[in-house]
């Protein structure tokens, strides 16, 4: 069965390269991204909860291999066994972040600690997205009053006020677009 923890969660994330017991991963991580002419031999964490807080010391150049494999760990590890990834990925850095990920999907305190973190990533893409279609009903809405507007001057009648117009569905402008533009084309057409 696949481990089913996502890596790139922010809490699994900090789990796997937050914590004291996983330097190697964090290391190996830091020297496959950062490309540095001397790797990084070292690290020591300050406070697990602020990754950006770490000493470093540099050794020799990482391999573009290393990247490769973390970044395929980091988007595809949730989709394993954990035999598979161990069995994927011998490097002793990448074995213990596996070990990790596994006890977080087997302890009851972790497992819904990162269950909420997914929820809460979720629930804000959604929100996101309804918000994305509420605003592009919107933007048609006042293309359409808009439309509404310019054609009734062009037509030289009564110009609908924007309240008027608001209160209709996106359907009902439209169709008064329709209708509107019809009686341009037959004025033009006579």
């Amino acid at each position: 069965m696949p481990i089913g923890i996502r890596p790139i969660n922010d809490f699994a994330f900090k789990k796997i390269f937050g914590s004291p017991a996983n330097k190697l991963a964090l290391i190996s991580l830091l020297n496959a991204i950062l490309g540095l002419s001397r790797p990084i031999v070292d690290v020591t964490i300050e406070n697990p909860f602020n990754l950006q807080d770490y000493h470093v010391e540099e050794k020799d150049l990482p391999t573009a291999r290393l990247l490769d494999c973390w970044l395929f760990w980091l988007l595809h590890a949730h989709e394993y066994e954990p035999a598979e990834l161990l069995k994927l990925f011998p490097q002793a850095a990448i074995r213990l972040a596996t070990q990790t990920i596994t006890k977080i999907a087997e302890a009851t305190e972790d497992k819904a600690m990162y269950d909420s973190r997914e929820k809460a990533i979720r629930d804000r893409q959604w929100a996101l997205n309804a918000s994305r279609r509420e605003g592009l009903v919107e933007g048609k809405i006042e293309g359409e009053i808009r439309t509404i507007r310019l054609l009734q001057e062009i037509l030289k009648d009564p110009v609908s006020s924007e309240a008027d117009l608001e209160g209709k569905t996106l359907e009902e402008l439209r169709n008064q677009t329709s209708d509107l533009q019809d009686l341009v084309r037959n004025r033009h057409s006579s």
